[in-house]
C-alpha cells in the first residue's frame, strides 16, 4: 500500500476511533494517535496565492483546535512533531508558521508518523483488509482466511479484530458480507454501478437513470428530490449500500441533505485519497445550500462556477461586505477551507484558503456564466459527511433493505 492510500485510510480511520476507549482503543492507538495528528496538520496547511509560507497566531491555533476538539497535548504534541519533520516552525510567541503543504503531503506525513511509532500486526491488518474491501467486498470467512495467512493473526483474533471495526464502523457486515464506506470510489463505479443496476426492475432502472443524469448535470442535488424521483424504499437502499453519498448541511433553523455520485470525484485522480476528510464534499455541500436555499436578501448563490473561480484564484467574495456572511457560524471556517474577514461593523468577506480543495469542488460543479454574485454566502455551519450519514441510514432499514443491500454485495463481490 502505498503512502498516499494509507495516510488516507488513517486519517479517515482515526475520527471513527474517536469515541473508543479501553482495550479497543489501545488495539488501535497508533491509528488513532497518527490520524489525530494528520487531521491536525492538515487544519494547518493553506494553499493561498499570495502567502507561501502562512502564519497562524497563537490565538487563532487556539481557537482552531477548540472549534475541532482537539485538545491541548494533541496540539502542543502535533506540533512538536511537525516541526521536528520539518513542515512547519513555531515562533517564540507560539504562532505558527506553515511552510508549504499539499493534500499529498499531509497523507505522506501521516503515514509516516503511523510506521514511525511501530504499528502492530492489527493496526497493519485493518489498513489492508479495508482497503481490500474497497475494492470489493468479501465473505468475513474469507477475510478472517485473508488477514490470518498474511499477518499470522490466530483465526479467534482476525475475527475479534474484525468485530472491532464494525463496532467502530470502520468496516460495515450485512449477511457475512463485508464491505465499507470506500466500496465506489476506487475508480471503478461504472462497472460496479452495473452491477447494481442488475438487481433492479426496468422502472426503478428508469427512475434511477433520470436521477444520474440530473446529477451529471447539476452535480450534486436536494435528497428530497432524489427520494422523490426514486421512491422512499429504492433511495434508502441505494444510499445505504453505498452507490450515492448523502451529505448534510445545517444551521440554527434547518438541516438540509444533498445527494452526489462518487463517481464525480474520479475526475480528479483517486477520489478517496483526494479528499479523504470530506473537505470538498463540505465545500459542496454548503455551495449547493447556498444556491437553493437561500434568500437572495442574505446572498443567494447565483453563478457557483464564477465564485469557485474566484475563491481559487485567490480573490476575496464579497468586496463590499456582506452582513450575512459573519451571522451563521459556518462549518467550512472551522474546518480552515475559507477565512472569514470583517470588514466594518457586521460586514464580511471570506477567502479560499484550501486551493486544492476548491479545485476539487469545482470539478463537480456544473453550468453558470457571467460574473461572481457579491453577495455570496456559505450558510452551512454542520456538515456530516457521507460516511456518517450512511451509517445511520442502515441502522433503519428494513428486512426488504437488508435484503437489497445484501444481494448488491453479493453481485459485487462475485462480478468482475
Amino acid at each position: 500500500m502505498n503512502k498516499t492510500t494509507k495516510g488516507a485510510w488513517l486519517l479517515a480511520q482515526s475520527k471513527s476511533l474517536g469515541a473508543l476507549t479501553g482495550a479497543g482503543a489501545a488495539r488501535l492507538e497508533n491509528i488513532s494517535y497518527a490520524g489525530s495528528i494528520g487531521r491536525f496538520y492538515n487544519l494547518l496547511r493553506r494553499t493561498v496565492a499570495d502567502d507561501i509560507s502562512p502564519t497562524i497566531d497563537a490565538a487563532a491555533l487556539k481557537r482552531i483546535c477548540q472549534l475541532n476538539n482537539i485538545d491541548l497535548q494533541t496540539r502542543e504534541m502535533g506540533c512538536q512533531v511537525l516541526k521536528r519533520d520539518g513542515r512547519i516552525d513555531v515562533a517564540d510567541n507560539g504562532s505558527v508558521i506553515v511552510l508549504g503543504a499539499t493534500s499529498k503531503a499531509v497523507l505522506e506525513v501521516t503515514a509516516d508518523i503511523f510506521s514511525e511509532k511501530g504499528p502492530t500486526t492489527d493496526e497493519e491488518a485493518v489498513l489492508e483488509l479495508s482497503d481490500k474491501v474497497a475494492e470489493k467486498p468479501i465473505e468475513r470467512k474469507l477475510a478472517v482466511e485473508f488477514i490470518g495467512d498474511r499477518y499470522r493473526i490466530h483465526s479467534d483474533n482476525a475475527s475479534s479484530l474484525i468485530d472491532l471495526c464494525r463496532r467502530t464502523a470502520i468496516i460495515d457486515e450485512e449477511r457475512t458480507i463485508l464491505f465499507n464506506s470506500n466500496t465506489f470510489r476506487d475508480g471503478e463505479y461504472a462497472r460496479k454501478a452495473y452491477r447494481v443496476l442488475e438487481g433492479l426492475s426496468l422502472a426503478d432502472r428508469g427512475r434511477l437513470s433520470e436521477v444520474r443524469e440530473k446529477l451529471q448535470s447539476d452535480g450534486a442535488l436536494p435528497d428530497t428530490e432524489v427520494e422523490r424521483i426514486l421512491g422512499e424504499n429504492l433511495y434508502r437502499c441505494l444510499v445505504s449500500v453505498g452507490f450515492f453519498d448523502r451529505m448534510e448541511v445545517s444551521n440554527p433553523t434547518e438541516a438540509m441533505g444533498y445527494i452526489t455520485s462518487p463517481g464525480d470525484f474520479q475526475k480528479y485522480g483517486r477520489p478517496f485519497e483526494e479528499d479523504p476528510i470530506d473537505d470538498a464534499k463540505a465545500l459542496l455541500a454548503s455551495l449547493t445550500y447556498g444556491q437553493t436555499r437561500s434568500g437572495r436578501t442574505r446572498g443567494r448563490i447565483e453563478l457557483p462556477v464564477k465564485l469557485l473561480k474566484a475563491l481559487i484564484d485567490g480573490r476575496e467574495v464579497g468586496s463590499r461586505g456582506v452582513r450575512a456572511i459573519g451571522e451563521d457560524y459556518r462549518e467550512l471556517e472551522r474546518r480552515q477551507v475559507v477565512r472569514v474577514t470583517e470588514k466594518s461593523p457586521g460586514r464580511y468577506t471570506f477567502r479560499l484558503l484550501k486551493k486544492d480543495v476548491g479545485e476539487l469542488a469545482l470539478t463537480i460543479v456544473r453550468g453558470g456564466g457571467g460574473v461572481v454574485a457579491e453577495e455570496a454566502l456559505l450558510l452551512a455551519t454542520l456538515f456530516r459527511g457521507p460516511h456518517d450519514v450512511r451509517n445511520d441510514v442502515r441502522k433503519k432499514n428494513s428486512v426488504e433493505d437488508k435484503r437489497f443491500v445484501a444481494e448488491a454485495l453479493d453481485r459485487l463481490r462475485s462480478g468482475e
